[in-house]
């Protein structure tokens, strides 16, 4: 292996422990904000879902990430993924501390984007373009889509539901969530790790070592914020009840799904916000905390330029320095 791979393969475990203390812990906190699962409960599924999805889910969004965005197979292909990775953790760390709550799925994208130009490697801006408007889309469809499910689950599906096992449709969401998670934003770590390996084929394949030392670290990420992380989801976008959560998690699953089966990376994350604001608005707009809302679209528009300017910048810098 590659001086260059080695340091891809270090910056694949770190960027899955980012992953893991972000939009794990995230699930995570949702999933058990009801408390009808635990939080060692929760974190088995979702990890368990993360190290064993590639393979029962198809790898379509790693191939996409690993492909069809920059062709990463030239020589230089590693060192422009290693900067892209490394400059997606710097501008999502930067806006996390200012409170600006953001994606590593997008900010992955810019990053791939900006490291493409840097390094003159071929830039497919057609799939740019179409993973672009999917990743707006996706929280945007979630909103009408959390609606649906809140007002169904408030007539006489919800009355049945409640009479036979709400905890059991509670389960279920979370499950499906967990699922929809494996077959998109966990495939970011695995893009990564087959340039790393230089095992990237077409399509993505992975393999159990990989992706065992992936769920490892993404459990471990989650340990690390779940305590810091649960308050805060306390207070995110809606107060979360019952119904909101299964609208939430049901309806954003079904979204990312979607986006999975076509290839196209998106942000499990902010589709559950967006689904969110549905469900809070079926029950009362008033419920919905509209600055967290705009914190959320305000990063949308700020860590996709940003992560690609920082990439092109240092790809490109590096290139010069050793020209």
């Amino acid at each position: 292996m590659t001086l260059s791979g080695i340091l891809l393969l270090a910056a694949t475990l770190a960027f899955t422990l980012a992953n893991g203390a972000n939009d794990g812990a995230t699930l995570v906190a949702l999933g058990t904000r009801t408390r009808v699962i635990g939080v060692a409960a929760a974190i088995a599924i979702l990890t368990a879902m993360v190290a064993v999805g590639p393979f029962f889910l198809g790898t379509a969004v790693a191939t996409t990430l690993a492909h069809r965005l920059v062709a990463f197979e030239s020589r230089d292909g590693q060192t422009a993924l290693l900067v892209a990775v490394l400059a997606s953790l710097i501008v999502v760390l930067v806006l996390t501390r200012r409170g600006t709550p953001t994606s590593l799925t997008l900010a992955l994208t810019g990053g791939i984007v900006g490291a493409g130009l840097g390094a003159s490697l071929p830039v497919q801006w057609t799939v740019v373009g179409e993973v672009l408007i999917m990743s707006l889309a996706a929280p945007l469809i979630g909103v009408p889509a959390g609606w649906a499910v809140y007002k169904i689950l408030s007539g006489p599906v919800g009355r049945v539901i409640a009479r036979r096992s709400m905890s059991g449709a509670q389960i279920g969401s979370y499950l499906l969530q967990s699922v929809a998670y494996a077959a998109n934003d966990a495939q970011k770590m695995v893009a990564i790790a087959a340039v790393a390996t230089a095992a990237h084929t077409d399509p993505v394949r992975a393999d159990a070592v990989s992706q065992t030392a992936i769920a490892a670290m993404f459990a471990a990420g989650i340990m690390l914020t779940i305590h810091k992380v649960a308050p805060v989801v306390a207070d995110g976008v809606v107060r979360i009840r019952t119904p909101h959560f299964i609208a939430s998690s049901f309806s954003s699953a079904v979204v990312v799904l979607a986006a999975s089966a076509a290839g196209f990376p998106v942000s499990s994350t902010q589709a559950v916000a967006g689904a969110a604001v549905g469900s809070g608005i079926a029950s009362s707009p008033a419920t919905v905390r509209w600055t967290e809302v705009r914190k959320i679209g305000w990063a949308w528009i700020v860590t996709l330029p940003a992560t690609m300017g920082l990439a092109a910048a240092l790809t490109a810098a590096g290139r010069m320095a050793y020209r």
